[in-house]
């Protein structure tokens, strides 16, 4: 998206009266602008289950609380979310290529800050067309980052073997499953000056 972009989406997205009409009308039109992807991306998120958009998703039905598709749309929030990018974006870069090649190419940037969020190695094979990755090389090459990290990942005894195989600090966070099931997933940083 150009500059100002940010403000049509953000506008759109808190103006827009979701419901199941409305949304579908969105989804199924053909032939969409840039602008219209966006807005059918970030709409696809908050009301399929589990913001899972690949091919096979669907509606939330029941959602939280009943609210059905409404229970994970936040226009006001989101709005505000991506008002505040809109000042930030220039300092910003998103790389569609391969994340190897592209902290290969940073690992010695002090001044750089990577967050990392790689298919997880447990509900990967579900959500993702392209979930198998090397996690392993993935933590070594993490533990080279010179710069500021965050990588999250699923809390699976794998995972925190490579976190002490390659010596990296992590904290816990609880979150709930699309079927409410309470699990917790980690973080992986190079500091945790920020966590309270």
């Amino acid at each position: 998206m150009i500059n100002g972009d940010h403000n049509w989406l953000a506008d759109k997205i808190y103006s827009f009266n979701l419901t199941p009409d409305n949304a579908n009308s969105i989804l199924q039109k053909e032939n969409k602008t840039i602008k219209e992807q966006a807005f059918s991306t970030i709409l696809k998120n908050r009301i399929f289950h589990g913001g899972i958009i690949t091919k096979g998703s669907g509606l939330i039905k029941n959602g939280e609380n009943g609210k059905g598709i409404k229970s994970r749309w936040y226009p006001k929030t989101l709005r505000d979310r991506i008002l505040a990018i809109g000042y930030v974006k220039t300092k910003m870069s998103f790389i569609s290529g391969d994340a190897f090649a592209e902290l290969e190419k940073i690992k010695d940037h002090v001044k750089t800050y990577s967050f990392i969020d790689p298919p997880y190695t447990v509900a990967g094979k579900r959500l993702y067309t392209h979930f198998e990755i090397d996690h392993d090389a993935l933590f070594a090459l993490t533990a080279e980052l010179k710069g500021k990290f965050m990588l999250t990942y699923d809390d699976t005894a794998e995972i925190r073997g490579l976190v002490e195989k390659y010596n990296l600090s992590y904290r816990t966070i609880p979150m709930k499953t699309t079927h409410n099931i309470q699990k917790n997933e980690i973080i992986i940083s190079d500091n945790f000056d920020w966590w309270k």
